[in-house]
């Protein structure tokens, strides 16, 4: 060490201040490597866990704030969920509805010559129940059959119309009249659930077990 002090002061006084300035620069350098580069790191690791914190607590202030109109569309959609469980009947009730059909077309006026319900078309969450109907009567009683169907609280739907040749009687004019009256279901949970298995198996190349397909 005394020899490197020896070598140091013989230098000329600008090659000292040279190599003093290269050892400050070299102790800088460690002091910033071993200190504070580290501690950088530790800000900015603080820092983007803050960002995180505040982006969660805005997310979490904007659904609080949010929460009357979120409660105000569950109320809407459990109103209407309701409303459609009016609208379609469950399996129990078809045969009244069937039966009340018949009879608004029977005080319409009209001779009922076949009411035949015919078998339901599956859907994945749904039943049709179609009923074939045959009438004979004039137009005006059909319109009025198919005003008090379409008045009905039930979702009924008339198709397939047909109207056969206006045969002339006297004054009157009767015809006969065709065509399909369906109304519509819920599926129970079983049916469901058979239906999805029915898909998952047709999916898979296999063949069905049986029951009733679209």
């Amino acid at each position: 060490m005394n020899r490197f002090i020896d070598q140091f002061q013989r230098l000329p006084r600008s090659q000292r201040w040279l190599v003093a300035a290269l050892g400050y620069i070299i102790i800088l350098v460690a002091v910033y490597f071993s200190l504070i580069a580290p501690t950088f790191e530790g800000i900015d690791v603080a820092n983007a866990k803050k960002k995180d914190l505040t982006t969660k607590r805005d997310a979490v202030r904007a659904r609080a704030s949010n929460r009357p109109a979120f409660e105000a569309r569950l109320e809407d959609l459990a109103a209407k969920l309701k409303q459609a469980l009016k609208e379609l009947p469950n399996d129990r009730e078809i045969p009244g509805l069937l039966s009340e059909i018949d009879g608004l077309a029977r005080k319409s006026g009209l001779d009922v010559r076949k009411f035949q319900p015919l078998p339901e078309v599956m859907h994945d969450y749904y039943a049709e129940v179609p009923v074939e109907i045959v009438m004979d009567g004039g137009y005006h009683e059909v319109g009025i059959f198919f005003d008090r169907v379409s008045k009905m609280s039930r979702i009924v739907s008339v198709t397939d119309v047909d109207m056969g040749s206006p045969q002339q009687s006297g004054e009157e004019v009767s015809l006969t009249v065709s065509g399909k009256v369906v109304t519509y279901r819920f599926l129970s949970d079983d049916e469901i659930a058979a239906n999805l298995a029915h898909a998952k198996d047709k999916k898979g190349g296999k063949a069905p077990a049986g029951g009733k397909g679209e």
